[in-house]
Parts: C-alpha cells; sequence; structure tokens
C-alpha cells in the first residue's frame, strides 16, 4: 500500500475539570501514575473550598491535557500554574498554547494579576518555553541546611533504660517505705 496523506481537523475545547475526567487524563496524561490518586487530588481540586481550577484541554470529547491554577493563599494577586501536560500526539498541535490562554484568564477572572510557575533550573527546555508565553525569571535565594540524623536507639537499649528507670522508682518507694 502506498504512503497516504489524511487531512484530520478537529475542534480543541478547554474547559474547567470534571470529576468525570480522571479516567481519561489517567490514560492520556498520566499512564504511569496511579487512578485513585489522580482521582482524589481531581475531587479536592474540585471541592467548593478549594482556591484550585483545574482546566482540561479536550478533543471530541477525550481529555488529552490539562493545567491548573491556583490563588496564592497569602496574596490574592497572585496565581500559580502548574502540571502542564499534553498527552503526546497533541504536543505539537498548539494545545499548551490553549490551555495557558485559559490559565492566564482563569486566573485575571479570579483577580489574580500575576502568574507563577517554580521549575528546577535544570529544566531549561521548560524554562524557555514559559519564557515564550511571557513569564521572566525573578532571583530567589534557596537556602538549605542538611541535618543530622538522630542517632537510632535500639529497642533493647529503650527498654532497658525503662526498666533502670522503673528500678529506681521502685527502690525509692521501697526505701520510703522501710523508714515508715
Amino acid at each position: 500500500m502506498a504512503n497516504q496523506d489524511f487531512n484530520l481537523s478537529g475542534a480543541v475545547k478547554v474547559r474547567p475539570a470534571q470529576q468525570k475526567d480522571a479516567a481519561p487524563l489517567h490514560q492520556f496524561c498520566f499512564p504511569e501514575e496511579d487512578p485513585k490518586e489522580i482521582a482524589d487530588a481531581l475531587k479536592a481540586d474540585l471541592a467548593k473550598e478549594s482556591q484550585t481550577h483545574r482546566l482540561v484541554a479536550e478533543v471530541s470529547g477525550y481529555p488529552i491535557g490539562q493545567i491548573f491554577v491556583k490563588k496564592d493563599a497569602n496574596d490574592p494577586e497572585i496565581s500559580t500554574v502548574g502540571d502542564l501536560v499534553v498527552s503526546g500526539p497533541f504536543r505539537q498541535l498548539g494545545v499548551a498554547d490553549h490551555l495557558m490562554a485559559a490559565a492566564e484568564t482563569t486566573a485575571a477572572e479570579d483577580g489574580a494579576n500575576t502568574l507563577e510557575i517554580e521549575l528546577p533550573a535544570s529544566e531549561k527546555s521548560v524554562i524557555k518555553r514559559y519564557k515564550d508565553w511571557g513569564f521572566s525569571e525573578k532571583p530567589l535565594v534557596v537556602l538549605q541546611k542538611t541535618l543530622e540524623a538522630a542517632p537510632e536507639t535500639d529497642e533493647a537499649d529503650a527498654e532497658e533504660e525503662t526498666q533502670e528507670e522503673q528500678a529506681v522508682e521502685t527502690g525509692s518507694e521501697q526505701q520510703t517505705l522501710l523508714e515508715d
């Protein structure tokens, strides 16, 4: 059979996530993750008291991408974006651009005037992509101190110390009884 070209077209729709999106998100976006964890995280995001909006991109009724927008607890004018994921076959079709545009609109409607995302410096290609969307780096200092692990106490040592303490207490009680 000879190679054939097909002209396929479809519309990408970005909408708020629904609980029924958990299984398709697992299948198309997070196949390596536990389906129950995905469903639980989605349920938490959809709760009325949640400050998180999760958006999905769908094609022909199937969620093939997602992003979340979360209002900053300390500053209502800042929202964080994250978990931008698009299923492999759709990555070259601009789906991430549509999700980011919808995230910006959602954040603005929620009162934010700034979007943020934290990324490790090693994610150079991801950082470049966010810069393409208008994000800029801001100075950030991360301080870290490694703490020495507390020495592990052996159960036998702990039991021996407890017995010694009890013996001292019992001896004190016996001494008191003898003095009476």
